[in-house]
C-alpha cells in the first residue's frame, strides 16, 4: 500500500504578515528564523514554500518572543486574498458568495498543502471551515486562528464590510484575554472547536460579490484553471485531504467527501475512477497512512483508534492487520529497531 504524503506545505505569502506583527510587538524577526532553523531571507521570496512543521516552529519562536498569545489572529487580521494567491483574487471578483467560495475551496491546494477548507450548508445556516490536516504541527491553534481571521476579511470583502457571522468556532482554548478575538470577529466565539468555522446564514451565498470586476474575473478564471492543471496534483490527492479532515468526525462516506468538494457523489466517485481509484481504497489508505503518523508519535493505540473513528481498539487493530500484516504494538516496536539500527 502506498503511504500518502502528509508532511504539508504553504506558500510564504500565505504568512508573510508575521515578520510585520513579530517587529511591532518588538521580536528580533530574524533571530526568530535563526532559532526556528529558517532561512533569514525567508519572507522576501513569497512564492516559496516550507513546511507546516517549520511554520509552526517559527510562530513558537515569535510567540515566546512577545509573550503574545492571540499571535496569530494578529497575523491573519492582516491577510485577506492576497495570501491565497491567484485563488484569492479569483474568489473576490466571482459572480457570486457560492462561487467565490467554492472556488477557494476547490483551489486552495495551490498555495496551502497542509490544510482543507470546505463549506457546507443545510437548514438556512452554511458553514466556511478550515482545518490543519498535517500531524504533530506546533502552535497549530494559532495557524488556525490567522486562517479564521483571513477567512473573515475574505468574506467581509465578498459581502461588504458590516459583515458579521453567526458564530466564529476556533480550535484554541479560551485565552485570558478575548478582547481582541471578539472586536476582530463580532460575533460570539466559542473555543475548543473540531475546526475553525465561520457560521452565517446560507441566503447570503447567492449574494452577488460586492464591488467584483467582471472583466477581472473572465481574465482570472482561466489562469486559475491552468495553474491548477500545472499543479499536476491528482484528484486522488484532494480528496485524501478531505478525508484527513472527516475521519475523526463520524464514518468516512463519499456523501461527505463530495459535499466539502462541492461535487455530487456520482461525480466524486467518477472522477476517482478516472484515475483508477475507488473511494473505498482511498479511505483505507488515508486511514492507514494517519494511523502510522500517530503510532510514530507514540500515541496510544486506543487513542489512535479514537482518532480514527473506529469503536474500539480491537477493531482498530484488526484493520492495521490487513493494511500492514502485522498488528499495531509489533509496527511499532520495528519502527523503533529500525530507528535504533541507524
Amino acid at each position: 500500500m502506498k503511504e500518502l504524503n502528509s508532511s504539508g506545505t504553504i506558500k510564504v505569502r500565505s504568512f508573510q504578515a508575521v515578520a510585520e506583527v513579530a517587529g511591532e510587538l518588538g521580536a528580533d524577526v530574524e533571530q526568530a528564523l535563526k532559532d526556528a532553523a529558517l532561512d533569514p531571507d525567508l519572507f522576501s521570496r513569497r512564492d516559496d514554500v516550507i513546511g507546516y512543521p517549520s511554520l509552526g516552529r517559527l510562530l513558537d519562536e515569535c510567540i515566546k518572543a512577545t509573550g503574545c498569545e492571540d499571535f496569530g489572529l494578529r497575523v491573519g487580521m492582516r491577510e485577506a486574498a492576497g495570501a491565497i494567491g491567484l485563488a484569492g483574487f479569483a474568489a473576490i471578483n466571482a459572480p457570486t458568495v457560492r462561487e467565490a467560495l467554492q472556488t477557494l475551496v476547490g483551489s486552495l491546494h495551490l498555495s496551502d498543502a497542509g490544510g482543507v477548507a470546505r463549506l457546507e450548508a443545510q437548514n438556512g445556516v452554511a458553514t466556511f471551515s478550515w482545518r490543519v490536516t498535517t500531524a504533530g504541527v506546533e502552535r497549530s491553534e494559532q495557524i488556525a486562528d490567522a486562517a479564521a481571521a483571513i477567512g473573515c476579511n475574505l468574506m467581509r470583502r465578498l459581502c461588504g464590510p458590516k459583515w458579521n457571522p453567526i458564530e466564529a468556532c476556533l480550535t484554541r482554548p479560551r485565552p485570558s484575554d478575548i478582547r481582541l478575538f471578539t472586536a476582530f470577529f463580532r460575533a460570539p466565539i466559542r473555543f475548543e472547536a473540531e475546526e475553525v468555522a465561520l457560521v452565517f446564514q446560507s441566503g447570503q451565498l447567492d449574494q452577488e460579490v460586492e464591488g467584483r470586476d467582471r472583466d477581472l474575473h473572465e481574465v482570472l478564471a482561466p489562469l486559475l484553471e491552468r495553474a491548477m492543471a500545472e499543479a499536476r496534483r491528482g484528484f486522488q490527492e484532494d480528496v485524501a485531504n478531505v478525508l484527513r479532515a472527516q475521519v475523526s468526525n463520524g464514518p468516512l462516506s463519499p456523501a461527505r467527501a463530495a459535499s466539502a468538494l462541492g461535487l455530487s457523489a456520482r461525480s466524486l466517485s467518477r472522477r476517482l475512477a478516472e484515475e483508477g481509484a475507488s473511494f473505498l481504497d482511498l479511505a483505507q489508505r488515508v486511514k492507514y497512512d494517519m494511523a502510522q503518523s500517530l503510532l510514530r508519535q507514540d500515541k496510544a493505540i486506543a487513542e489512535v483508534a479514537m482518532l480514527l473513528g473506529y469503536s474500539d481498539p480491537t477493531a482498530f487493530s484488526r484493520a492495521f492487520k490487513l493494511w500492514s500484516g502485522t498488528t499495531p504494538a509489533s509496527w511499532r516496536e520495528e519502527q523503533r529497531r529500525r530507528l535504533a539500527r541507524h
